[in-house]
């Protein structure tokens, strides 16, 4: 049976990267029928964002934290486990300053930690997840490119991030799901999430 994890980052509850991020959702369920659906919501309900405190609290026993630490490393433990679960991951994010929004970068630091999903050899750092697909529903108020690796647009700060983050942790199958000029006037916004909504149906052509 088949997860998919889908991690919601924007804070508009009826933001475009959300609405397309069900679009991928309901064709999953299509091509799962028995398939199970884990959701995170970074967006509207962000993890505490890490503070001195926390960031000890994460590198220390658990037996010695106190209340608010023990709930802030137990939440980012489940989160970490979703991940663990998951065979697809779906993430619907606004691109934010040219990058990701700031509840993604809190969600980030929760997940990528140290002896978690990531550690150290005598090569280096080494992912400690294994590596499955991840689509970034990516929604841009101008044109920023496809996200391609090959060819990134120089504006775009935020397709690079992600693939070399969840990279970081061991998952390189990285895919970005562009909807671009959603603040550029009725036309372009309308070709922009046609343009995705088609990429999200190819995912499932085949």
């Amino acid at each position: 049976m088949s997860t998919l994890l889908v991690i919601d980052t924007s804070p508009n509850p009826t933001s475009v990267s959300r609405q397309l991020t069900e679009k991928f959702v309901s064709e999953w369920k299509k091509a799962n029928p028995d398939g199970t659906v884990l959701r995170q919501n970074a967006g509207a309900n962000p993890p505490v964002h890490l503070d001195g405190e926390l960031i000890q609290a994460l590198l220390r026993n658990p037996e010695t934290l106190n209340d608010y630490q023990s709930k802030a490393v137990k939440a980012s433990d489940s989160t970490i486990e979703q991940l663990h679960q998951a065979d697809m991951i779906v993430i619907a994010a606004p691109m934010h300053n040219f990058t990701i929004s700031s509840g993604f970068k809190t969600w980030i630091d929760h997940v990528s930690r140290a002896g978690k999903t990531f550690g150290f050899s005598e090569k280096g750092p080494e992912g400690l997840l294994k590596d499955r697909p991840v689509y970034v529903i990516s929604a841009r108020g101008g044109d920023y490119g496809d996200g391609a690796a090959d060819n990134p647009h120089p504006a775009d700060f935020q397709s690079g991030y992600v693939r070399h983050i969840f990279a970081f942790m061991g998952i390189q199958s990285v895919n970005i799901i562009a909807a671009n000029g959603l603040d550029m006037g009725d036309e372009p916004r309308a070709a922009g999430i046609d343009a995705a909504e088609q990429k999200i149906q190819a995912v499932f052509a085949a």
